[in-house]
């Protein structure tokens, strides 16, 4: 059964819990992410976004970052059978909408994010820019195990 055109979508800010968080992550195709790091990682995140239809968690995004030189859009995911319907866009333009509210004023900062493949027109439509280009190198990661010494 597909979604009605005519949705009532809400957003509510930092209303992600980690079931939530770890349950989208997981649809998305991300993995397994445990309720500890779900947890973790809400408690660092200083702006969410949840869309729901009627009391259905339908879409989460949340931003990171320092305020002055740099945020990251992260975790966007959207359900399957939501998509295509400016969902996915409403909830990048409050990430994008945080932090220009709460970054420096006056000053020029950087939003990064690092895009699920087959995604970038979507980011691209929103303004962001694919690296290469003629600025940045490619982006790049690094997974890493925490241990204390």
């Amino acid at each position: 059964m597909g979604v009605d055109k005519l949705l009532n979508i809400t957003y509510k800010q930092n209303a992600l819990t980690p079931k939530v968080f770890a349950d989208m992550r997981e649809l998305a195709g991300w993995g397994v992410t445990s309720i500890q790091k779900a947890e973790t990682a809400i408690k660092n995140t200083p702006f969410s976004i949840v869309a729901f239809d009627n009391d259905t968690v339908v879409g989460i995004g949340r931003i990171i970052g320092d305020g002055a030189l740099i945020w990251y859009i992260q975790d966007v995911v959207v359900l399957p059978k939501y998509r295509g319907r400016g969902i996915g866009t409403t909830i990048v333009k409050h990430l994008i909408n945080y932090a220009k509210a709460n970054s420096l004023q006056g000053e020029r900062f950087t939003i990064g994010l690092m895009s699920t493949n087959g995604n970038e027109a979507f980011y691209q439509r929103l303004g962001f820019r694919t690296m290469p280009n003629e600025d940045k190198g490619h982006g790049m990661e690094m997974y890493v195990f925490a241990f204390n010494l």
